[in-house]
């Protein structure tokens, strides 16, 4: 009768525990020596260096002298954090050719992921491929356009239930059509849009616009996070601009929130682009300046209760705030420059 061997190589090495470490830690208080430290903890002398390398930090006595000593909360931070940038990148752009391949063969043809997978492996014409893992670990992730939905075997089995739903709202332009000019942020007037919330509750909210070159802000209180309350908005600052609103605010990027639903059509002067579902990065001047509001008026504050003297210091605040990436200059000393030049040239 034959015997069935595993095929599979077990890992002869583990990461270090928390408990170790504090092992560690106390046997270099002993001042004993590392390699008996290295066999009572149970590792390699090499492992033992490295965490030490790890772990060590310079302490100061009494005396002003320096020293250096191993802690084991130290080692542990150290580990975690390069843990969490220890990630693959993703392999989108290097592996297009296959994902539209694949996209066909489970939208068009309805074959399961691991078959299309499968049969592009055996007819060898893709030079970069995904594994059936890295697919199913995609579509939980958004990163492709396939969805569960699309894998009728897949719905009726448990699953993860954190993925990114891909919005199935067009609302208008997509990010990606945005011109260089705009993501460089070398032409001035092209904005981004969000709006910040006080209660969970129904009721006011603040609008916030940046312009991206200048980092000028705008904090404006509406009715509520509605389409209306947007439009009204929008509305104040086209009579606070007048006759220059068009040459101020050529753009606005806006994530694909139900309340910027009718944006494009209440911004008729410029063009409107939607960033993609999920990506907060994409407005990342304006979500910057969201939490530095937050310094004023704290998460949970109701709106309504909030006086207009304290959402007009807050945007003042943060226009008049030096920037080491504007030369140390602030928001509204280049703003004004532009407004200068426009209005000169009008």
């Amino acid at each position: 009768m034959s015997q069935k061997h595993s095929t599979t190589n077990k890992r002869s090495f583990q990461h270090l525990t928390p408990y170790q470490r504090g092992q560690i830690q106390a046997l270099m208080e002993q001042k004993l020596p590392k390699t008996q430290i290295a066999k009572q903890v149970g590792i390699a002398r090499s492992t033992l260096y490295e965490e030490l390398k790890r772990g060590t930090v310079d302490q100061m006595r009494s005396d002003l002298t320096h020293y250096k000593r191993y802690f084991a909360d130290t080692g542990q931070l150290v580990y975690a954090e390069h843990r969490k940038n220890s990630r693959k990148p993703y392999k989108l752009a290097a592996a297009a050719p296959f994902l539209q391949y694949l996209e066909n063969e489970v939208l068009q043809n309805k074959l399961s992921p691991d078959a299309a997978c499968g049969r592009a492996k055996l007819q060898n014409i893709f030079p970069v491929m995904l594994c059936t893992k890295t697919i199913y670990n995609y579509i939980d992730l958004g990163l492709i356009p396939i969805k569960s939905i699309d894998l009728p075997l897949r719905v009726r089995r448990n699953r993860k239930k954190h993925h990114c739903r891909k919005n199935r709202r067009l609302l208008g332009e997509s990010i990606e059509q945005r011109p260089q000019i705009v993501d460089s942020r070398q032409e001035f007037g092209h904005w981004e849009i969000d709006t910040v919330v006080g209660k969970r509750a129904s009721g006011e909210v603040l609008l916030t616009l940046d312009e991206r070159m200048t980092r000028r802000r705008h904090v404006l209180k509406i009715s509520g996070k509605t389409k209306e309350g947007v439009a009204a908005g929008l509305e104040t600052l086209r009579r606070q601009y007048g006759s220059l609103f068009p040459k101020v605010f050529k753009s606005i990027t806006s994530d694909n929130g139900s309340e910027f639903s009718d944006l494009t059509e209440s911004f008729k002067e410029g063009t409107v682009y939607f960033t993609h579902p999920y990506s907060s990065g994409e407005r990342g001047t304006n979500e910057k300046q969201n939490s530095l509001v937050r310094r004023f008026i704290p998460k949970g504050t109701d709106m309504s209760t909030v006086p207009d003297y304290v959402v007009q210091k807050a945007q003042d605040w943060i226009n008049g705030l030096p920037r080491r990436l504007l030369g140390y200059r602030t928001s509204e000393e280049l703003f004004k420059e532009q407004i200068a030049l426009l209005s000169s040239a009008a």
